[in-house]
């Protein structure tokens, strides 16, 4: 649907918000992803989907509401855009800001989280910062309403009421296969490792951490050590006619749980790689399904899509129960190369699988802020239009030197360097004159009055010849 706002109103929104921290779900500490949130609930009433930003392009139903639009060399960025980073930024997860300018070279934005400080005390507020272009990037362009006298009279902006804290999930891991009353079956075996005992020891206990760490409730299928087989117990009850007591009829009777991934092993010839996830056909692909999908593709592979299937018994089942359920199958237990990259990287890989099932990033790690740069090596001559202080060093505080040392109008001298600090601009210089100290000097050479805080914007007492 189109907006309720004007072009006019969410600009004006959207500049209210600068110097704001923003955490409109009141979860993950304050993160690039809560400024486009903000600004979508101001405009369309809800949030975007994404367990990062760069999930915001391809995980969101646009139709209707917006055009997305893939960077070109001749693509010209327009304030209201939402501008969203490749993977090169925010650890793997990307980035995302609110354009509030733009020319052909460089878009300047609204941001949040850029220096890491999510999680500071106070927190890093959302600013304006200066970028360029990148490749791959993509802005989203939301459809505004049209301005009309009535709207206008009503443009002044309103307070977005902040989402409320989304309470954790009751999440069911099952591991496949399995040893219990009804069966011991290793699954499939191959280079080392057998499916049952693998997931059960590698895989879900991580997993299980990760969700737990952010709120979940996990259940094991078979408790903690997780010696049951979903399979044989939800067969054993069809069997003997009990749909209460067995297998994935006593989950629904007594776990009633709002997720349940089930992970496998898959085996082939050991050319064959990658993962997958497979659903029932009674329901489409949700987004765990989309995530999990996505995380294999970016991992160890993936063979195929999201895959509905109406041959398997458990898929069968919670399909008639309306359970929420998907099997993934992590890679082929039969590929060295897939074995060979679970195993090096199965804290990566289990924490991005519990992200997708989270549907968001779990403990962003804090970053120390990093120091504002003020100093900078650049030359060149300052020639002075009137009397100015010499100093030993940089700073209001910096001894003064005698007085016959300091310059006066028509003096010179060539500098190697641009300091920032007190209120001013100084440069770091060493006299022309024969005989004269071999020593670094200082002096300022104009208050700071840009905006941006930009040398080169600004009004010198003297002139500036930069090399």
């Amino acid at each position: 649907m189109v907006s309720v706002r004007t072009y006019k109103q969410s600009i004006a929104y959207l500049k209210s918000l600068e110097g704001k921290a923003l955490n409109p779900d009141g979860a993950y500490g304050f993160q690039c992803f809560d400024v486009a949130n903000q600004y979508w609930l101001y405009l369309f009433g809800h949030t975007l989907k994404g367990v990062g930003a760069a999930d915001i392009p391809t995980w969101n139903n646009f139709t209707g509401e917006a055009t997305v639009y893939e960077n070109t060399l001749s693509f010209l960025a327009k304030p209201g855009d939402v501008v969203i980073f490749n993977r090169n930024y925010g650890g793997g997860y990307g980035h995302v800001g609110i354009v509030i300018s733009a020319t052909s070279n460089s878009i300047t934005i609204l941001e949040q989280n850029w220096i890491g400080g999510a999680y500071w005390t106070p927190p890093e507020v959302t600013t304006r910062r200066t970028h360029g272009y990148d490749f791959p990037m993509w802005f989203i362009r939301p459809f505004y309403a049209k301005e009309t006298t009535k709207n206008k009279v009503k443009s002044k902006t309103k307070p977005v009421k902040k989402a409320k804290a989304k309470k954790g999930k009751k999440i069911l891991l099952v591991a496949g296969h399995g040893k219990g009353a009804y069966s011991n079956d290793p699954g499939a075996v191959a280079n080392g490792y057998n499916e049952r005992d693998f997931n059960r020891k590698e895989i879900i206990p991580r997993i299980k951490k990760y969700l737990e760490s952010v709120g979940n409730t996990v259940v094991l299928y078979g408790g903690k050590s997780m010696n049951q087989d979903l399979y044989q117990d939800t067969l054993y009850g069809q069997r003997v006619g009990n749909y209460s007591d067995y297998g994935l009829y006593w989950v629904k009777k007594n776990v009633k749980p709002d997720v349940i991934v089930e992970f496998h092993l898959d085996a082939a010839s050991p050319q064959a790689s990658g993962g997958h996830v497979i659903v029932s056909d009674r329901y489409p692909a949700d987004d765990i399904d989309k995530a999990l999908s996505s995380v294999l593709g970016k991992t160890v592979g993936k063979i195929r899509g999201v895959t509905p299937r109406n041959d398997l018994l458990n898929a069968n089942v919670t399909g008639q129960l309306n359970l929420n359920y998907r099997l993934i199958e992590l890679g082929f237990i039969t590929s060295k190369k897939d074995m060979d990259y679970i195993t090096k990287n199965v804290n990566e890989f289990t924490k991005r699988l519990a992200e997708a099932i989270n549907g968001r990033q779990i403990n962003a790690p804090k970053s120390k802020p990093s120091k504002a740069k003020t100093t900078w090596n650049w030359s060149g001559k300052f020639t002075a239009n009137s009397t100015i202080k010499v100093r030993k060093s940089p700073g209001l505080k910096g001894t003064v030197v005698e007085s016959g040392s300091w310059l006066y109008k028509g003096n010179y001298v060539p500098f190697d360097q641009v300091i920032k600090k007190d209120g001013y601009w100084w440069i770091r210089f060493k006299y022309v004159q024969p005989g004269s100290s071999n020593k670094h000097f200082y002096c300022a050479v104009c208050k700071i009055t840009d905006k941006q805080q930009k040398i080169k914007n600004e009004k010198y007492w003297g002139k500036v010849d930069w090399k």
